[in-house]
This record gives C-alpha cells, sequence and structure tokens, in this order.
C-alpha cells in the first residue's frame, strides 16, 4: 500500500519486508531509510498510510505515528543485539543480502576446517543453546562427534519452553539463515 501511493504521487520506493525488531506494541512498524538514518513509525494500520504519506513519511518527517530515528528508540536503544543483529535491517528471504551482511561466512570457515577444530572452537567459545537451561552446546556437538554411528542427524525443534514467547519464531522469520 505505501509503494502504491507513493507511485501514485509520482514517488518510485522499494519496500523490503522484514521481521519483527521485537517492539509488538509498536506493529506494525514501518522504518524509512533516510540521509539521516533510519526513521521509525508505528503502530501503522492501513488507514494510516495516506497520512504518512501526506506528512512526508519518505523524508523521514514527523507524524503522530513518527518515533524518530530508530537506533535513538529507548527500547532499541539499550540492546546489543547478536540473534536480532539483523532482523528488522534487511529482507529475511535475500540470501544474497544475508551473504553481503557477512552470512555464511562461518559455515565457509568451518567447511575449510577438521570437524574436531570446529568442535573445540564451539566449545572454547562457551556459546549455549537458546533452551532455558542454555546447555553448551560444544558439549552437544562433542557427543555427537563421538557416537558411534555410520549415520547421523542435526535437529532444530525450535520449541520454545515458555508458550507465547515466540522468540525462536521471531528468529526464524526475520533471519531465517542464520
Amino acid at each position: 500500500m505505501i509503494a502504491k501511493l507513493a507511485a501514485a504521487g509520482g514517488t518510485a520506493v522499494e519496500v523490503i519486508r522484514n521481521g519483527s525488531r521485537g517492539m509488538l506494541w509498536l506493529e506494525p512498524f514501518v522504518e524509512v531509510q533516510t540521509p539521516a538514518g533510519r526513521v521509525g513509525y508505528g503502530p501503522v494500520a492501513p488507514g494510516d498510510v495516506a497520512s504518512l504519506i501526506d506528512a512526508g513519511l519518505l523524508e523521514g518527517r514527523d507524524h503522530a505515528l513518527g518515533h524518530g530515528l530508530v537506533e535513538e528508540i529507548g527500547w532499541l536503544d539499550r540492546q546489543h543485539r547478536v540473534s536480532f543483529a539483523r532482523v528488522g535491517l534487511a529482507d529475511p528471504l535475500d540470501l544474497d543480502e544475508y551473504r553481503k551482511m557477512g552470512g555464511l561466512a562461518g559455515l565457509r570457515r568451518a567447511l575449510d576446517t577438521p570437524v574436531e577444530e570446529v568442535v573445540g572452537d564451539i566449545l572454547d567459545s562457551g556459546l549455549r543453546g537458546r533452551g532455558g537451561a542454555g546447555f553448551p552446546a560444544g558439549i552437544k556437538w562433542r557427543t555427537v562427534l563421538e557416537a558411534d554411528a555410520e549415520q547421523k542427524y542435526v535437529c532444530c525443534n525450535a520449541d520454545e519452553g515458555d508458550s507465547g514467547t515466540f522468540a525462536d519464531r521471531m528468529l526464524m522469520e526475520g533471519d531465517p539463515f542464520t
């Protein structure tokens, strides 16, 4: 709808679908890239789009739904995102864009490294699972490596222990190649 109304006004825009930034109270959240940075608006309903366009959404101008520069929004400003670093910044379905942001570099490196060294690196890193227990990932990997089996499997259950949290779902929808 944003692209359609902008085009009707003679402006071509690129709308990129992305995942949630985790600010559910502001969603749907619209971000506009401006020379000053990304400006956020939300929650935006379909009926709000025309007034946003008229107010100068595409230039990042003020509006009742405006929140200013996204990186200065208090809730986001206080975070150091690791798992969700790319969520909301890139099209989650664009593998080329993911690669441009450094995606798959670790996998490429791991494929050129002896398996025992990769598992050792994971153990040494202290990486933990996303479950409530935060079980060390390196121990899981080492157990599978040392298992006496011809065929081995890696499973991703992506099931939250806390119903209704949807953190794993948000990560898989917002940055699925991670």
